[in-house]
Order: structure tokens, then C-alpha cells, then sequence
């Protein structure tokens, strides 16, 4: 029966066709017959639909209306020229209309081949509007009765059709993935940091029996969100409908050309030819006018130095963005120079800028080779620390920086910012997404690669980390297993497990094994602990997964490592169902395994997640890996990931290492001394006392901060107390969303949407520490502003919408550890969120303008929610640690 029924619709489809074939063929199937006068309503209706709200108020529109007159002026088989005349025209919104004097009365004219639009004959492209508008008038005409095309241009580009025959009269056009509905200027690659547009339009058409249009109806609609809050943003609604009003003259006077080419000729005395597809109206996306300098006067009170970590300063950040964006190297220079206190705030916004006049601006004024000042020097630092975090900067700006490379005096005088500058350019290439045969590429890559063969080759395989190019895998796969210092081969597997997962197979997979089970050599905690990361996110099947249990029960004394192991199973299988069925399957085939022996915690490691904040607030959660080692961190970190969907995004990264600090506080690891076996961080003897912070925003890594580096330093700071007054570690504001893109419609109708979203951050801690009662005290604390402004404008010279969205928070995080070694090793953590506002306000606005008497009209709204603070769980073993100090206490 199916069967059937599907060949009788199969049927029903070729005898539709067939009839409309048949005005093929009998020469009528142009919509607008030969020699005839036809007239027509015109009629656009755009609204802008507020995301979340659902009260009809959430909407505002504009409806512009006129009439058309259409000439058939030449026709010869199945090519024509159109002459069409557009007159009272109207423009209207919120009850008030006013009539538009200013279209020309001179007609414009469309070629059309085969039946087809092919081009726009029109007087001037000075009014984009008005071209625009010729040119969605044109598309309405686009009907193929054959449907033999999968692709079609028209006003927004090519795209991708598919039609539906509803009967000889009733045809329907539905299109898809049109070039001009994503016409990007700026974007984000991170999805989560990302916008999210869905996009449709459906065209439906009624014909006469004799095959002439009578209505032509385009409806379509974008939706415009934020991929990390789906339920802000805006939803932009378009209905163009041409429709049959009346017929005139019936022998309309012809041109007395031979061909449809010399008809078009004899009008480019005056008129020229237009592709149909529509170019961007610039007057959508023009700034008021106001300059940086104006801006930047109405915020000082915002950009101080004590405003950093809040979100009023964040939020100024990206008011000033567009308009530094158009600012030339002079006007730089002169802000520069005459806001010398406002200096560190200004270099963030010079760096988020992008553009190579901020780039000279700002080298120009604080660069001068061998007779830069240590303070202008750290200026510098910070300006490259905000760049890096750039998503498109110009190519000139990664060139500069990479000739100052070769310059002596940063080689060697300044080894900061030559090292600030590795980094910055590292992350600037991969960025820019260059082609892999692109010279300045080749020249980075190589540049790097000859580093890390030198006498800092940490400082290069960072740089690795940040370009992240797949050609560079074999060689730090090589540092990492055949390169004797501990320090070399762990940063070497951080690069490695910074690569996207897709850029490693098989036989990478076997190596990271062989570093974990140290098939070959010994190695180094941290390194095997990493290698296992990068094990876990490549999928480990039943069998690789029953080897990482098997090793739980093995004789390895690690019993950080195998905590470490067991704990980030435990995570994993938190997070994914499929992998917790596989964990719990492959668990209990193995009962020396599964038991409390085995499965109980020993060391003092932590792995967990914890969901910060989730909606209607962002979806953030914490990732935090302390890896410990004689009751002393060794390394750790804690990372904040922003979510859409599947997708997330590292925000910010801390990461805390130590060396040789098991020294001062006495043996740490389970050893009754008569294992032979020894523990693996033994192996290299005596190492040197250091310590050390390492940042990572958005992904980029920056110049790691050095805490001390050997045992004078650090007993310098016991003794001197230096250490115990609250210090700022990072401090800087930085570009986080940056997308702008911009939508024909199509009656012609510009759409812009631009999206910057920046957060400052004040990090600073302080570490107590005394020998005499064998206690220590660090407490860091984070305070984080964040602001995003969303900006929506449709519309044309005569009317139109804007919806402009701001989101602020303040999100804040502290963590507390308390660690004692009187007697025995008790170490006790505290990660604590306080309460945290979320803001949203919107306004809706629309202007008619260019006519008599403007008027505008706005709409605004407020939304807000409070997330409660709360003191993080971390695990058992924790609670004991904590249980037992305070209660000594």
C-alpha cells in the first residue's frame, strides 16, 4: 500500500510538471507576459522578536509598502527586459506612518535569460537601500518550474533551493545555507564563545492558468543567540509580499533592439548593471557620532586601577572597542600620552583592539630597544598578554613581533618580553589560521622547533603549546620520552595534551602508554599523570580501559598516581553515561580490583568538577587537579570551562607547581623502607627548591610567574614575610565574545549583529609559613567582571530596528589551604563561591528616518538571578584533613 500510494504522489508530480512545462512551450511561462503593463503591491514587514520573552510587547516592527508598475519593454522567446516604476511609498511603525518623498520616480530594469532574473539595470548605486531593494524585487521573479537547479543566486547569494509542485497554480521554494546570511567580519573559533544563527526562508507562489504570477510571498526568519545562553539574543522575522493588483496597457511600446544585449545597451547612458546578489548597506552598522576620545572621558571613572576584577570596568572595555577599532596610530598615541595613569588599562584595550595602528601605537610609544624602562617594559608584557588572547589580528602585527625577535637587545637584555613575545606569537598564528604552506608559518614553526634544542627549551615547548600546528607532535613526543630532566618532559606532554584530540592516533596513543606504564624508562609523576589525560580523551576501549584498572592492583608504590588514576575514572564516569557503564562492567570483572583495599583513597591527590553556575545564569563549571607529593602540592590547577551544549571552552587557568619542598616538611609518601622498588620521584636525587604560578586565558599560555628558585630565595621569604601581605598575581582585562556578522534579507534589508564580551580579572594570594609550629597557610582569591553588550540593527534608509543586550556578573572564587606537619602531614583545602548576580537589560528601539517628521520609539526590560554561594565538597579524604586541623586548632 505504501508503495502504491508513493508512485500515485510520484505520478500527481510529473503531470503538475507537466502542465507547467507545458507554458514552456507554448512561450508563456514568463510571470510577467510579453508586451504587457502589470501592477503590483509591494509590500515588506520586518520585526525584531526579543529572545526569552514571550508578551506580544517583546516584539517591535516596521511595514513599508508601494506600488510597481511593470513594463514588458522587449521579450523575444523566453528572454525579457523588465522596466519597472516605484511610487507611493510608505513607511510605518507603532501607528505612526509617513509617506517617502525621496525614492526617484525614474524606473530600474531586470534582464531576464531563459525565463530567469539575471541582472538589475539601475541609475546609481549610491542609495545601497534602494539597489537592494531593486534587487529583492528581482529575486521574487525567481521561480525555475523545472526545478532542475539544486542552487540558485538571487539577493542573498547563492543558495541552496529545493522546490514543492502543489499544484499548476501553487508552487512553493524553500531556501537554505544562502551565502549572504553569513557575511562574518569577526568571529570566535571557540563555539562556546560563540553566537548560534538558525536561518530558513520559504517563497510561495500563485500563478494564473496561463502561467502569470499573481502573488509571490517570502517569509523568513533568523534566529540570533548566544551559544553559551541560548535564550539571549533575538529572533528577526521578514515577510516580502509582491501581489497582483491590476493590468494595463496590453501592447506596452517595445524597444527596437535586435537582442536582449543591445536592449540593455541602449539604456547604460545613464543606468549600469548590477549583479542580483545585494552588497552590505553600510549605513546599518555606522557609530554615532562619537569618538574614542569621547568615550573614553565619559568612562575614566570606570577604568581605574581599583576597578580591576569588576564588572563596571569590563563593561567599558567593550563600549570603547568599536570605536577604537576606526581610531588611526596618532590619536592612539595622543590617549596614550595623555592618560599616562590609566596606562595598564589602556594597553588591555590597545591589545583587544587588533589592529596594527593600536599595535604601533603602542610599541611606538613604549618601546625603546636598550633604553626601555623596567616599568614601560612590563607595560609591554601586558599589552602582548592581552593580544594573545585576539582571535584575528592583522598579519602585519605577528610579522612586527616576530623581526623584534631578531633584535639584540631583546634577545639579550629583555628575556621577559622575549618571552612574552614567543608565546604571543605562537598563539597569534594559530589563530590567524593560516594555510599550511603559508611562509610566516613555516618561519614560526620553525623559529620554535630550533628553541627547543637551545638552553631554554621549556620556554620554546610552551610557545609549541600555544601554535598548536599537528606537524610539531612527533618532536614533542620526542622531548617528552627521551629528554632526562623531569621539567622538559612534563611541559612537553602539557603541549601534547593541549592538541585537539583529533590531531593524535593510534601509535601517539601507544607512546602516551609507554609513558604511563613506563614500558621503557621511569618518568617523572607529573608526566605520567598527564600522559594518562590525553589516554582518557582519546576513548580507551573495554581493553585499554581494563589495563588502567589492572594497574590499581600493581605493585607500584605510587599511591598519589594510582589516587589520581581511580579518581578521574570516577569524574569521567560522572560526567558520560556510556563511559560509567563501561567502568562499571570492566570493575566487575575484576575482584582483586573491586575492593576496599584497592578502591581506597591513599593519597591526598585531587581530581573533581563542580558546576559553578547553570541557567537561566551561564552553564560554568571548575576543573581542579591537585597532584601531591610528600604531603606538599607538586602540581595544580584550576581551570574554569564555559559550556554550549557538547562544546566547551577554557576561561581561565591557574596552575601552582612546586620542587624539592619535601625537604622542609619531613617524608610523605606510604614507604615502610623495605620496598626495593624506588618511588619514581627519587630517581633524579636532590632537586632545586622552586616554585611557580602558570596563567592560561582562553586557552593562550602566558610567561609563567616565578615564586622562588632555589632555597635562599625561598628562606628569604619565610624569614622576610614577604610572602604573607596579600599580592596581585594577575590583573588584567581581556576580550572574551567577539563576533560581528551581518544578514541580507530578502527585500534587501541589512541585518548587523555584533556580539564583544570582555572579563577582568584581579587574582592575587598570600602564603604563610612557619618553621617553628610547622604550619603553612595560602589563600588565593579571584574576583572576576564580566560584561558581554549584544547589538542587533535591521532595516533601511527609511526604517529601522535595533535591539541592543547587555550581560553583567561578578563571579568570585577563593580557595583556602591549610596545611600542617607537626606531626605527620595533614593537608586541609577550601574552595568557596559566594553569591553572584546576574544582569540582563534590553532595548528595543525603532526609528523611521530620511522622512518628515522621524520617530522613534524605545522599549526596555531588566532581568535578573541570583546564584547562592555555596563551600565546594571536595572528598572524603579532604574532610578528614580538615576535621582533624581545626579540631587540634
Amino acid at each position: 500500500m505504501a508503495n502504491k500510494h508513493r508512485n500515485n504522489k510520484e505520478m500527481q508530480s510529473l503531470l503538475l510538471l507537466a502542465v507547467l512545462l507545458g507554458f514552456l512551450a507554448d512561450g508563456s511561462a514568463l510571470l510577467v507576459p510579453p508586451k504587457s503593463q502589470q501592477f503590483f503591491k509591494l509590500q515588506s514587514e520586518v520585526s525584531l522578536e526579543e529572545l526569552g520573552q514571550r508578551s506580544s510587547s517583546s516584539k517591535t516592527t516596521y511595514k513599508f509598502e508601494t506600488d510597481l508598475e511593470i513594463n514588458s519593454v522587449w521579450s523575444r522567446d523566453n528572454d525579457q527586459l523588465l522596466e519597472i516604476f516605484i511610487s507611493e511609498s510608505r513607511v510605518a511603525a507603532a501607528g505612526k506612518d509617513r509617506s517617502i518623498s525621496k525614492i526617484p520616480d525614474r524606473p530600474f530594469y531586470i534582464s531576464l535569460v531563459e525565463g530567469q532574473p539575471h541582472k538589475v539595470i539601475a541609475h546609481t548605486s549610491k542609495d545601497q537601500s534602494l539597489l537592494n531593494l531593486e534587487r529583492g524585487i528581482a529575486s521574487l521573479l525567481l521561480l525555475r518550474l523545472d526545478a532542475s537547479q539544486e542552487e540558485e543566486l538571487d539577493v542573498s547569494g547563492l543558495c541552496r533551493v529545493s522546490y514543492n509542485v502543489k499544484s499548476s497554480t501553487r508552487v512553493e521554494k524553500a531556501k537554505r545555507d544562502c551565502a549572504l546570511w553569513d557575511l562574518r567580519v569577526t568571529y570566535h573559533p571557540e563555539e562556546a564563545f560563540g553566537v548560534s544563527q538558525q536561518s530558513q526562508e520559504q517563497v510561495s507562489y500563485q500563478l494564473s492558468s496561463e502561467g502569470s504570477l499573481l502573488k509571490a510571498e517570502s517569509v523568513e526568519t533568523h534566529r540570533l543567540s548566544l551559544a553559551a545562553k541560548p535564550d539571549v539574543g533575538s529572533v528577526v522575522k521578514s515577510v516580502l509580499i509582491l501581489q497582483q493588483s491590476g493590468q494595463g496597457s496590453s501592447d506596452v511600446k517595445q524597444l527596437e533592439q535586435d537582442s536582449l544585449e543591445s536592449a540593455i545597451e541602449s539604456l547604460l547612458e545613464w543606468y549600469r548593471v548590477f549583479e542580483l546578489e545585494s552588497d552590505v548597506d553600510g549605513f546599518i552598522s555606522e557609530l554615532k557620532e562619537q569618538t574614542l576620545e569621547d568615550q573614553l572621558k565619559a568612562s575614566l571613572d570606570e577604568l581605574q586601577s581599583e576597578d580591576v576584577g569588576k564588572s563596571s570596568l569590563a563593561l567599558a572595555f567593550v563600549k570603547l572597542i568599536p570605536l577604537a577599532r576606526i581610531t588611526s596610530q596618532e590619536r592612539f598615541a595622543a590617549l596614550l600620552k595623555e592618560h599616562t595613569k590609566l596606562l595598564p588599562q589602556l594597553v588591555d584595550l590597545l591589545g583587544a583592539v587588533q589592529t596594527f595602528d593600536a599595535h604601533n601605537a603602542t610599541f611606538g610609544f613604549l618601546y625603546k630597544e636598550g633604553d626601555t624602562s623596567n616599568e614601560q617594559l612590563e607595560l609591554l608584557e601586558k599589552y602582548l598578554q592581552s593580544l594573545a588572547v585576539a582571535t584575528h589580528p592583522e598579519r602585519k602585527i605577528i610579522e612586527h613581533l616576530y623581526g623584534l625577535l631578531q633584535l639584540e637587545a631583546v634577545n639579550k637584555k629583555q628575556a621577559k618580553l622575549r618571552d612574552s613575545i614567543v608565546q604571543t606569537i605562537a598563539t597569534l598564528t594559530r589563530q590567524s589560521g593560516f594555510d599550511v604552506n603559508d611562509l610566516l608559518l613555516q618561519q614560526v614553526r620553525e623559529y620554535l622547533l630550533q628553541g627547543v634544542t637551545s638552553k631554554e627549551p621549556t620556554l620554546y615547548i610552551r610557545a609549541l603549546q600555544n601554535l598548536q600546528d599537528p606537524t610539531t607532535i612527533e618532536s614533542l613526543l620526542e622531548q617528552a620520552q627521551s629528554r632526562d630532566e623531569p621539567s622538559i618532559s612534563v611541559a612537553a606532554l602539557q603541549a601534547l595534551k593541549s592538541f585537539p584530540v583529533g590531531n593524535l592516533n593510534s601509535s601517539h596513543r601507544q607512546q602516551f602508554e609507554g609513558i604511563f606504564y613506563q614500558r621503557k624508562r621511569r618518568f617523572d609523576s607529573s608526566a605520567r599523570t598527564l600522559a594518562l589525560d590525553v589516554i582518557l580523551s582519546l576513548r580507551p576501549s573495554k581493553e585499554q580501559l581494563g589495563h588502567l584498572l589492572d594497574y590499581l592492583a600493581s605493585n607500584d608504590r605510587q599511591f598519589e598516581i594510582k589516587t589520581y588514576v581511580l579518581q578521574k575514572l570516577r569524574m569521567l564516569a560522572e560526567k558520560c553515561p556510556r563511559f560509567r557503564a563501561l567502568f562499571e562492567t570492566e570493575l566487575a570483572k575484576r575482584s582483586r580490583v573491586n575492593n576496599y583495599n584497592v578502591l581506597g583513597q591513599k593519597g591526598l591527590t585531587t581530581v573533581l568538577t563542580r558546576q559553578l553556575s547553570l541557567a537561566p545564569a551561564f552553564n560554568e563549571s571548575l576543573l581542579s587537579t591537585q597532584e601531591v607529593y610528600q604531603g606538599i602540592l607538586k602540581r595544580g590547577s584550576v581551570e574554569f570551562l564555559l559550556h554550549a551544549g557538547r562544546s566547551q571552552a577554557s576561561t581561565f587557568k591557574l596552575g601552582i607547581y612546586t620542587a624539592g619542598l619535601g625537604s622542609l616538611v619531613g617524608d610523605g609518601d606510604a614507604d615502610d623502607g623495605n620496598d626495593a622498588i624506588p618511588a619514581d620521584d627519587e630517581l633524579g636525587g636532590e632537586e632545586t627548591i622552586t616554585a611557580g604560578m602558570e596563567i592560561s586565558v582562553q586557552g593562550s599560555q602566558l610567561r609563567p610567574l616565578i615564586f622562588f628558585n632555589g632555597q635562599t630565595e625561598l628562606m628569604g621569604h619565610v624569614w622576610g614575610g614577604t610572602a604573607s601581605d596579600t599580592t596581585p598575581a594577575y590583573q588584567a582585562t581581556t576580550l572574551a565574545q567577539d563576533h560581528e556578522r551581518y544578514i541580507i534579507l530578502a527585500s534587501g534589508a541589512t541585518l548587523h549583529w555584533r556580539v564583544l564580551g570582555a572579563r577582568s580579572v584581579d587574582l592575587n594570594g598570600k602564603v604563610g609559613f612557619s618553621l617553628w609550629n610547622r604550619n603553612a597557610q595560602t589563600e588565593i582569591q579571584q574576583n572576576t567582571g564580566s560584561a558581554l553588550l549584544g547589538h542587533v540593527a535591521v532595516g533601511f534608509t527609511y526604517a529601522k530596528l535595533v535591539q541592543d543586550f547587555s550581560l553583567i556578573h561578578e563571579p568570585k572564587l577563593s580557595l583556602q589551604a591549610d596545611l600542617d606537619f607537626y606531626s605527620g602531614i595533614k593537608l586541609c583545602m577550601q574552595l568557596q563561591r559566594p553569591e553572584q548576580l546576574l544582569e540582563q537589560t534590553s532595548i528595543r528601539s525603532v526609528f523611521l528616518q530620511s522622512v518628515d517628521r522621524p520617530y522613534a520609539k524605545h522599549v526596555s526590560s531588566k532581568l535578573s538571578h541570583k546564584t547562592p554561594g555555596c563551600t565546594f565538597a571536595l572528598n572524603q579524604k579532604n574532610n578528614e584533613m580538615c576535621n582533624i586541623i581545626f579540631n587540634d586548632n
